[in-house]
């Protein structure tokens, strides 16, 4: 049989075009190609992204930076099997853990109270009191807390003021020693129950707040602290009157009294 020129030499062209082919396209031929349905379906491709973002990422992202409880994490806790004297900071760690202070503490869903099993008025405040002043040093749970609050709570009963006017000589250097911590909460708990103890006893504490007045404005520049101790100077001199003012002028003297 006899086929013409032309369809031979287009059916030679055809097959010249066939092998110059890349291999891929061949392969791939008869099968849908996978840029072309993701192209097609762009929802798919976002899935498929987000399906590989970290979870911590995703979280990060709506705001959920740490879990609630890591916020603890920072406060330090004593060892609630200790049973030595020597191996607490101060004297209240020991007392308060052997039941030497009729209270406890009362956890609550969101704060810490301390409850009396006696009235604090009917305590005999030497020697809890100095203990307890004592304990302002104190960094741990629930140590730090117990002593702060113990000893506010037995400044506030009724009748502390007789009760606590013969124990100043022995409260002061216990204070002084808490101001002269490093950490900050100690130096804060110091200011504050410097200033209950001013207002309970007036200016019989006049004598001593040379002694406080001298650390406390050592910290005056921070910010944290300046009010409190800015409150603390203040109320010497509410209760201390003109002696506490000289006395304070004395050591701080850009100090500026209440009465101007």
């Amino acid at each position: 049989m006899n086929i013409p020129m032309n369809v031979k030499s287009s059916t030679k062209s055809l097959a010249n075009k066939t092998n110059q082919m890349p291999s891929s396209a061949t392969a791939g031929r008869g099968k849908p190609s996978t840029a072309g349905s993701n192209a097609a379906h762009p929802a798919h491709a976002k899935v498929s992204t987000a399906s590989e973002t970290p979870s911590s990422t995703r979280q990060a992202g709506r705001g959920w930076t740490e879990l609630p409880s890591s916020r603890l994490k920072s406060v330090k806790c004593a060892d609630p099997f200790a049973s030595k004297a020597s191996e607490f900071k101060t004297k209240f760690g020991s007392v308060f853990n052997a039941g030497g202070i009729p209270c406890r503490l009362n956890h609550g869903a969101v704060n810490i109270k301390l409850q009396w099993s006696k009235d604090p008025s009917q305590l005999d405040y030497d020697p809890l009191l100095i203990i307890c002043a004592e304990g302002l040093s104190e960094t741990q749970h629930p140590y730090a807390f117990a002593a702060r609050a113990c000893f506010e709570h037995m400044l506030a009963a009724e009748g502390s003021s007789s009760k606590t006017t013969p124990l100043i000589p022995r409260i002061i250097p216990c204070l002084r020693s808490a101001l002269l911590s490093t950490n900050k909460n100690v130096f804060a708990g110091a200011v504050e129950a410097a200033t209950q103890l001013s207002a309970v006893v007036g200016d019989a504490m006049n004598p001593h707040i040379h002694n406080l007045v001298m650390q406390m404005n050592k910290k005056s520049s921070d910010r944290e602290l300046s009010p409190k101790i800015l409150k603390a100077m203040q109320t010497f001199e509410e209760y201390g009157g003109a002696e506490a003012l000289k006395v304070i002028k004395s050591k701080v003297p850009t100090y500026c009294s209440i009465h101007i």
